[in-house]
């Protein structure tokens, strides 16, 4: 907000010539119900939205100016603006209800505000705009995430025919009051906002959020409004605020109650972006503009580091309110991983992201519902799935999308008529860079002038990954001696990389080389703290860290580390497999522990985040053990859901009881029919039917002869173990043999019931539903004297 966001943007143009892109149907139906949702969302927690403070934020960050290509507009990190709103929204205590709008549309505002609104009691009182602004007008965005320059005439057109006034607008851009013709006087001119608070000058982001934050709080308290932003006023140093319009303005109906921010992600699993997305403005309106005609898919290739990861997540943040059926991520393996490089797991992955019950059931659910899938980290998957992966969009549903990347081109994939290719082989614009570089630096805490961060992102060609390797170089006096090796390799990234990672790896004492050589034993490219700290030494990760070879990821709670920086590793200190096994279970205490600390609300998705690593610790626990091994796997036992309730991790759920039965001691009969019964169920959800009715034919085999030496104790296992059985049959349309199974496991549970019904009311209950759905779909009789037993 400090600079002018304009460039060569013309002001005051006619409405007719505005680079607007019109809405599609979702901007209509979403923006008219932004405020009804976060009502409804207030009203579910037992809140009175009628009497909350409505503020409704508009937050604008264009990212490329087509009438001015070589312009991009100054960046402005909206995300950590509505991060630091909602926060003190929250912190605030005070009656607020905050909603955001997106996409940030002329047209979006404008549906929002739409009598439609106030019928449904979900006007806004607040108008709150973050973003860019001139004299007469202010910048939003078109659909494209494109600067629109929305002169005040335009505005004012645009909110014509308000079912009534806004009570408040709170303009958080740069001389959005200063004057006159400013877009705030007009509104209390036209009668379109009873008062308008705005700034006259510049004003620096975190202040101008800090104000609004505190201007709302003391509205909620009664204030009136004159007196509510001269108690905000502190929040900003550099200049006056500017009030216009009814400074007697008071809020005195709101309920007294806790504040309630409507933040809710799309459905799936899109990873939150972190920091600020700086450059590749061009490419974002180019995706925009892939996904503004699905079915489609775009195709993201280019070298390793140069950013492909980055510009999907971005691109799916921005453009997620096209798919209300959600967005969900996958990423192929990456060297060293476990798991199989093909396109069935990313498909489950995908699916199970989206809460389906079936990898079978995504292109269904795409078709009924506008969804948006990742898929990354491509390049590992064999030719054969690429293939598989490409018949498999080719089914795509008629409003839904991909976004793809990987590092070489794929005919596979770039073929398929839905394709939209994007090759990503140059670095970051040079302002870009120069400004990433910086931001780089200060969050180092290391002395970088621009003319040094201008050297660097020049050496490098803007190439992301190598300024922030050099970056953390900066602080060396041999740095000019690196730039100039680097130069002299410039535009073969591969071989820029490996040589700023051998600098890299010759500054680093042994122990942050050690540190170094430990990071390939973590499949994923992430590890948790513990687990990390014991595999890299107490020190290591923040060595890597300084040395920008790893950073910590707070939102998740990992360390991760680009795939590159693995592989040097691999190549460099490569690990026997011997060794390898051998320190993965050396890690199992490590993991054992982390599992115990696992936070009850975010245990799914911490596992999730780390499945490759705990997939890769199950498959080494053969190679030690009972006792060594069982603490771990027993831990990890305890926190995974039940088969039915995960697609994403089921696999592992069936390899967890897998490898359990592997090291159970022999004689322990019960214990085994206990997981084989549990292995039956996770496999026949894995698909694997004929291998499921094995283990749970052994697992009744089992129960039966228990049950013979002591019934008491054995026979309600055996009824459970048979109405397993029975469930896999079903599952097979075998359905004249799943009566059977049911019915003896009735007939075992009878006394049982009779004799404590509250105790075995649930399996009977179970049991007695299947035994019906399969004489169902068996058409025949039920036992009508077997069933009455239970009644």
């Amino acid at each position: 907000m400090e600079e002018d966001p304009r460039g060569e943007i013309q002001i005051g143009v006619d409405t007719d010539q505005s680079a607007l892109v019109t809405g599609s149907q979702n901007v209509v139906i979403q923006a008219e119900q932004v405020m009804l949702q976060a009502a409804q969302q207030a009203a579910a927690a037992q809140r009175d939205p009628a009497r909350m403070l409505r503020v409704l934020a508009l937050l604008a960050a264009p990212v490329y100016n087509p009438r001015s290509p070589s312009a991009p507009p100054v960046p402005l990190d909206l995300r950590q603006e509505w991060h630091v709103l909602a926060d003190g929204v929250r912190r605030s205590g005070a009656p607020i209800l905050l909603a955001r709008l997106t996409p940030p549309t002329l047209d979006a505002l404008r549906y929002a505000l739409s009598p439609r609104a106030s019928q449904q009691g979900s006007f806004p009182h607040v108008l709150h705009f973050s973003g860019h602004a001139w004299r007469q007008g202010m910048v939003l965005e078109d659909e494209l995430g494109c600067v629109h320059p929305a002169s005040t005439l335009e505005v004012l057109r645009a909110l014509q025919g308000l079912p009534h006034p806004l009570d408040l607008v709170v303009l958080n851009g740069c001389q959005s009051a200063a004057d006159a013709e400013s877009v705030a006087q007009a509104l209390v001119d036209g009668g379109l906002a009873h008062a308008v608070v705005g700034h006259e000058e510049s004003v620096l982001d975190h202040q101008a959020v800090a104000f609004a934050s505190r201007l709302y709080a003391e509205l909620t308290n009664g204030f009136p409004l004159q007196e509510a932003v001269d108690r905000a006023r502190p929040q900003v140093t550099t200049h006056k605020i500017v009030l216009l319009g009814d400074k007697t303005l008071r809020f005195e109906d709101l309920s007294v109650g806790e504040p309630m921010v409507d933040d809710r992600r799309p459905r799936g699993n899109l990873p939150v972006p972190s920091g600020l997305f700086l450059g590749r403005g061009r490419e974002l309106a180019t995706i925009a503009r892939i996904l503004a005609h699905p079915p489609a898919a775009g195709v993201i290739s280019g070298p390793p580091g140069i950013g492909k990861s980055s510009l999907v997540l971005e691109a799916a943040a921005r453009q997620s309110w096209r798919f209300p059926g959600g967005v969900a991520y996958a990423a192929g393996p990456r060297p060293g991983d476990v798991r199989a490089a093909s396109s069935a797991e990313l498909i489950a992955t995908l699916a199970g992201a989206l809460g389906l019950e079936a990898a079978d059931d995504l292109l269904t659910y795409t078709a009924a519902n506008p969804t948006l899938l990742l898929m990354d980290n491509l390049e590992s998957l064999p030719p054969q799935e690429l293939d598989h992966l490409g018949n498999f969009l080719r089914g795509l549903g008629p409003e839904s999308a991909a976004l793809l990347a990987l590092r070489p081109s794929c005919a596979a994939l770039e073929d398929l008529p839905i394709a939209r290719p994007l090759p990503v082989h140059h670095g970051l614009e040079e302002t870009a860079a120069v400004r990433y570089a910086l931001d780089l630096a200060g969050q180092r805490g290391i002395a970088l002038t621009r003319e040094q961060a201008l050297r660097i992102t020049r050496s490098v060609g803007g190439h992301p990954l190598l300024v922030e390797q050099l970056v953390a170089l900066a602080r060396r006096r041999d740095l000019s001696q690196l730039l100039a090796d680097v130069q002299m390799r410039q535009g073969n990234f591969p071989s820029l990389l490996s040589a700023v990672y051998a600098w890299s790896a010759d500054r680093l004492d042994e122990s942050g080389r050690a540190a170094w050589r430990a990071l390939p034993i973590f499949s994923g490219g992430t590890a948790p703290e513990g687990p990390l700290r014991a595999a890299a030494g107490e020190e290591g990760p923040e060595k890597l860290q300084q040395a920008a070879l790893a950073d910590f990821d707070p939102a998740s709670q990992v360390w991760r580390w680009h795939a590159t920086v693995a592989e040097y590793a691999r190549g460099h200190w490569p690990l026997a497999e011997q060794e390898r096994q051998s320190r993965l279970i050396a890690l199992l205490p490590a993991w054992t522990e982390w599992l115990k600390q696992l936070p009850g609300e975010e245990v799914i998705s911490r596992l999730e985040t780390s499945l490759p690593n705990l997939e890769a610790e199950v498959e080494a626990c053969p190679t030690t053990s009972h006792g060594e091994a069982w603490p771990f796997l027993d831990g990890l036992d305890g926190h995974l859901p039940s088969p039915e309730r995960t697609l994403i991790l089921r696999e592992l759920v069936a390899r967890v009881w897998e490898t359990k039965l592997l090291l159970l001691p022999p004689e322990d009969g019960a214990g085994r029919a206990v997981l084989l019964n549990n292995l039956s169920v996770a496999i026949s959800a894995l698909g694997r039917r004929e291998e499921a009715l094995k283990a749970a034919q052994e697992a009744v085999d089992i129960y039966r002869q228990l049950a013979r030496a002591n019934p008491q104790a054995f026979l309600p296992d055996l009824a459970r173990s048979l109405g397993v059985y029975g469930s896999i049959l079903l599952a097979m349309k075998r359905h004249d043999e799943a009566t059977s199974y049911f019915a003896e496991g009735l007939q075992h549970l009878v006394s049982f019931y009779q004799a404590f019904p509250a105790a075995f009311a649930p399996l009977a209950g179970a049991l007695r539903r299947d035994y019906l759905r399969a004489c169902q779909e068996a058409k025949l009789e039920p036992d009508a004297e077997l069933l009455a037993r239970f009644d």
